[in-house]
């Protein structure tokens, strides 16, 4: 889960349940004000959350988890997310939707759930991940398991990563500080694994 502060509003970006004392202090930073769900696979603590502080959703438009909520609004319709001062893109995939959000600020940040991933070299991985990520060439950023469901055509991806930022914080591994973009392009065009066409 990643939590991005305007003045007093908190949004918070494939959110996550914690526990009573660490959602004190996130409390303590503001108000709860967005959940923004890039992720179709996310959805266990989506109730917690919207039960809870009644924020604002926004989320992809084929998620069949969100439409009991009433999403304020639908990643495919808007690209720009002026509240964030952040530009979202939804990459298309044949089964399974998911969007990237790209911050403006700190020359740019990429935010991603399930596509885009920095698998390895997380020391909170449970045992299962970290079995499995032995057998993943280090480092991985393309989601092993993500792709396999969603069967993405390759232009996709790569649409994805149009606009500028310089860092990269994923759902799943460490934050990718300084040349991010550079990083994932120079994968994209290294990797080699069946794409859907």
């Amino acid at each position: 889960m990643t939590i991005i502060k305007n003045g007093n509003e908190l949004s918070l970006l494939n959110p996550v349940r914690v526990d009573e004392s660490l959602l004190s202090e996130i409390e303590n930073l503001g108000e709860i004000k967005y959940l923004i769900k890039l992720g179709q696979l996310h959805s266990v603590d989506l109730p917690f959350y919207m039960d809870r502080f009644s924020p604002k959703l926004w989320a992809n438009r084929e998620d069949p988890n969100v439409s009991a909520y009433n999403p304020e609004g639908y990643f495919d319709d808007n690209e720009d997310l002026t509240f964030l001062d952040a530009k979202v893109k939804v990459i298309e995939a044949s089964k399974v939707k998911e969007a990237v959000l790209v911050s403006r600020d700190e020359g740019g940040c990429l935010h991603s759930c399930d596509a885009f991933v920095n698998m390895g070299t997380d020391p909170n991985h449970n045992w299962l991940t970290a079995k499995l990520s032995k057998f993943l060439p280090t480092p991985t950023y393309i989601g092993p398991n993500w792709i396999k469901v969603a069967k993405p055509p390759k232009t996709s991806i790569e649409a994805a990563l149009q606009y500028d930022f310089e860092n990269f914080i994923p759902a799943h591994g460490e934050p990718l500080l300084g040349g991010a973009k550079q990083t994932l392009t120079a994968y994209m065009e290294s990797y080699d694994k069946q794409w859907a066409k």
